[in-house]
């Protein structure tokens, strides 16, 4: 079976890891097709082509400021030269290459799949309208990074094949698990990690942090100027700024923390997709607790934390049964490592896209 796939995303090494795995576990022939480079973090990112088993097809694309309106100017070549049995399209429905793909899937007589976190009810602009609704009637199949994201497909496409699979998991082996979990004689170590931007919610956190005796609060991350200051002001001092931290360095970095906070709010165009933050927290045996926002009450399952969006009250309380009640805190670290490891690996998602190609062809 040779599959292509088309993933700007994948220009990062750890993002292929999933690739790897279906040539590595299921005898699947990969061909990649992305940009020679991204924009991530900030940086310019040119594409990781070091993967054996991997054949890489570097496509001629124009980039705009934002994702959304990057295209190919040779997709039909590509589908047509590399000759797949399918086209695994990781780009949302509404964005330029996806559309490219899924129409020369279906010239050329190629099963398509696409992938979208897309679990917002919302209406696009005429352009993107199209675009979304051409993706989603000319596909085969989609793989949805959430529940909701599924929800929307059916409702848009009924009886539209559909399967919630994340787009990215972990390996385990890349962690490093705690073995202090309970802290002895310190504070209690909190951790927020990811963009500062208002609808990742920290200032409900700080709020929540500073009415705390007994802990620390670390925010790693950057994000919007005026944000970051407005949430340096309100910041005690129990309370620390990193940086950001390379994705690469997440499993020893989490490994000095005992609470993982994820407080995202849901606003009129974003809700939160997934928080792979929450799965690098349990492989590394670190607690969690989420928002209500999107995925996240999901992706924590019974093996974590939940509070209502924007409480900080309620997000105050839920950080103080971990504090208080030792063996609730110790049996979610237990949970929250046998659900990362039966559900979130790159194996298991890998796995479950297998299932889907075979159901195609």
């Amino acid at each position: 079976m040779r599959v292509l796939v088309v993933s700007h995303s994948s220009v990062l090494k750890y993002h292929q890891e999933k690739l790897l795995r279906l040539s590595e576990n299921h005898g699947v022939e990969i061909v990649l097709a992305a940009p020679p480079f991204w924009h991530e973090g900030g940086a310019k990112v040119p594409l990781y082509t070091g993967n054996t088993r991997i054949k890489y097809f570097i496509g001629k694309t124009l980039q705009a400021k934002y994702f959304l309106t990057h295209l190919y100017l040779n997709a039909g070549y590509i589908v047509r030269r590399v000759n797949p049995d399918i086209v695994h399209i990781e780009e949302e429905p509404f964005n330029a290459a996806c559309v490219q793909f899924v129409s020369a899937a279906k010239k050329y007589g190629k099963k398509s799949i696409f992938f979208t976190w897309e679990n917002i009810r919302r209406k696009f602009g005429p352009l993107r309208e199209f675009m979304w609704n051409h993706s989603v009637k000319n596909t085969d199949a989609v793989i949805t990074g959430n529940k909701e994201a599924a929800e929307i497909i059916q409702e848009k496409c009924p009886g539209k094949k559909t399967a919630v699979i994340p787009q990215y998991g972990i390996d385990m082996d890349s962690f490093l698990p705690r073995q202090e979990i309970i802290p002895q004689g310190r504070p209690f170590k909190i951790l927020y990690a990811g963009r500062l931007i208002p609808e990742k919610g920290i200032d409900t956190l700080l709020n929540a942090v500073n009415g705390i005796k007994g802990a620390s609060l670390d925010i790693a991350g950057t994000g919007n100027e005026t944000y970051c200051k407005m949430l340096k002001k309100a910041a005690g001092d129990n309370v620390k700024f990193t940086g950001r931290v390379d994705s690469s360095e997440m499993p020893r970095f989490l490994t000095a923390y005992d609470i993982l906070v994820l407080p995202s709010r849901t606003t009129k165009n974003w809700k939160e997709q997934f928080g792979r933050v929450l799965i690098e927290a349990f492989a590394s045996r670190v607690a969690v607790i989420g928002s209500d926002s999107g995925e996240i009450p999901n992706v924590i399952g019974e093996s974590g934390l939940v509070f209502r969006e924007g409480n900080a009250e309620e997000l105050r309380a839920q950080i103080k049964k971990y504090m208080e009640d030792k063996k609730l805190y110790a049996e979610k670290i237990e949970s929250g490592y046998e659900r990362v490891n039966a559900s979130y690996t790159n194996d298991g998602i890998a796995r479950s896209i297998y299932g889907l190609y075979k159901e195609l062809i």
